[in-house]
């Protein structure tokens, strides 16, 4: 990995890039050449690999969870708090397991992702909440945004990079 986090993080996109190609449309009525444009179509397909990341979270089960991210060895998740940088299959496997130990349900509130897709790729803005929902019922929202790269296996979107920060003043 190289020294400097953001030339990784860029080299990780690029990587994407040209493993998965860009010539397959993201639903058969998208044009190529207007990746920006609104489909809702496609939208609504990213939107639920978006979501079947909450419901996989509900229930606590790890090889549920990890059925939302791509299979490839080669996924990441960069959490908010320092040291929480996980590259490979069982890195991320190690840290979800931590994630669902928690004594609360986790989730994230993502009501108005900013989604763009290029082929059978993905990038996707949410400035929303992560969310724990206490068995007493209690909850507790931060404000959360995530950055996410997601791939197009088939019919379904899968997450392969997750980004979360929490926005704070400078």
């Amino acid at each position: 990995m190289p020294r400097n986090f953001s030339t990784w993080y860029f080299l990780m996109i690029v990587n994407a890039i040209i493993c998965f190609g860009l010539t397959d449309n993201c639903t058969a009525s998208e044009q190529p050449q207007t990746p920006s444009k609104h489909l809702p179509d496609r939208d609504a397909a990213i939107r639920r690999g978006l979501d079947r990341m909450n419901e996989v979270l509900a229930t606590k089960d790890l090889d549920s969870i990890m059925t939302a991210y791509d299979a490839s060895d080669d996924i990441a998740v960069i959490g908010s708090d320092s040291g929480e940088v996980f590259i490979g299959r069982e890195r991320v496997r190690r840290f979800m397991g931590m994630i669902v130990a928690m004594p609360f349900l986790f989730s994230f509130g993502i009501d108005d992702p900013v989604i763009s897709c290029e082929g059978s790729i993905a990038w996707v803005f949410v400035d929303g909440n992560m969310v724990h929902t206490r068995p007493d019922g209690k909850v507790t929202k931060v404000p959360y945004r995530i950055t996410a790269v997601m791939v197009k296996r088939g019919i379904d979107w899968k997450w392969k990079m997750f980004s979360g920060s929490i926005p704070r003043g400078e």
